[in-house]
């Protein structure tokens, strides 16, 4: 039976990744459902313990997709000890997406709240300028049953893997109240992690004037994602076209998507 609307996203309960959860239950197009266990999308996976090893084979999963920035795989690589499992790099290297540093100019006071979201508003806006082509190959994994269970991440899973969801989403025809949710989502998931970041700063008097310009950084906002999608309908003509003519996703690959995807 699929789940009440309220009770999605699916947050699965990883001991190293805070922002795991699956996709599944989410209505799509001509009355199906989007099924559980196929498709997951989290924050980095660098940190997962040895009991988070047993929960991705109880997962069955497949493939990783590694949306991060050659410096964020460097500073912390994915802990994934089976080696059946498939790790792809997608790399999205928007500036704005490179939360690391971010965080770190956030912590010398170069960056306020107004300014970080700008900076993530921008660097939605460049997903699609400037890295459709790896929202293409991203499709084409998702494509190729051989591949699932997948589990796409970046550092935080919520901006690169945010719109990346919400993509996947709409090609399979769920409605925007559901890719809205679940974009959303991230900010009550990852809720506990994010105040004991704020508690810790708040023990460095120096940095109180940031508190909120970093919780704008590690949540996200309707804004946010709307970027991306205007972006879409200013230079590609809407979503459709985007699909068609930039992602591959004609009408019969997104048939065969909702096939792979959905019951």
């Amino acid at each position: 039976m699929t789940q009440a609307f309220t009770q999605l996203p699916q947050q699965l309960d990883f001991e190293g990744a805070n922002n795991f959860r699956d996709l599944g239950g989410y209505p799509a197009a001509d009355g199906l459902v989007v099924r559980s266990g196929r498709l997951f999308r989290s924050d980095h996976l660098g940190k997962l313990t040895d009991n988070d090893q047993l929960l991705l084979a109880e997962l069955g999963v497949r493939t990783v997709i590694d949306l991060r920035r050659d410096s964020e795989r460097d500073e912390i690589s994915d802990r994934i000890d089976d080696p059946n499992i498939n790790q792809l790099w997608l790399p999205i290297a928007a500036k704005g997406a490179d939360v690391l540093t971010l965080r770190r100019e956030i912590e010398k006071g170069n960056i306020n709240d107004s300014d970080a979201e700008q900076i993530l508003i921008q660097a939605n806006k460049e997903f699609v300028e400037q890295f459709s082509h790896v929202f293409k190959d991203f499709f084409a994994v998702l494509l190729d049953e051989k591949n699932y269970p997948i589990v796409f991440h970046c550092s935080a899973g919520k901006d690169r893997v945010g719109l990346s969801a919400a993509l996947t989403m709409l090609a399979v025809g769920c409605p925007m109240e559901s890719v809205q949710h679940d974009y959303l989502a991230t900010n009550h998931c990852t809720q506990a992690y994010i105040n004991g970041i704020i508690d810790g700063l708040n023990d460095m008097p120096a940095l109180k004037s940031t508190l909120q310009a970093v919780k704008t950084l590690m949540q996200v906002q309707p804004a946010f994602l709307q970027a991306a999608l205007d972006t879409i309908d200013t230079q590609h003509g809407g979503i459709d076209q985007y699909f068609s003519e930039v992602l591959a996703m004609g009408d019969v690959a997104r048939s065969r998507l909702r096939q792979l995807l959905c019951e």
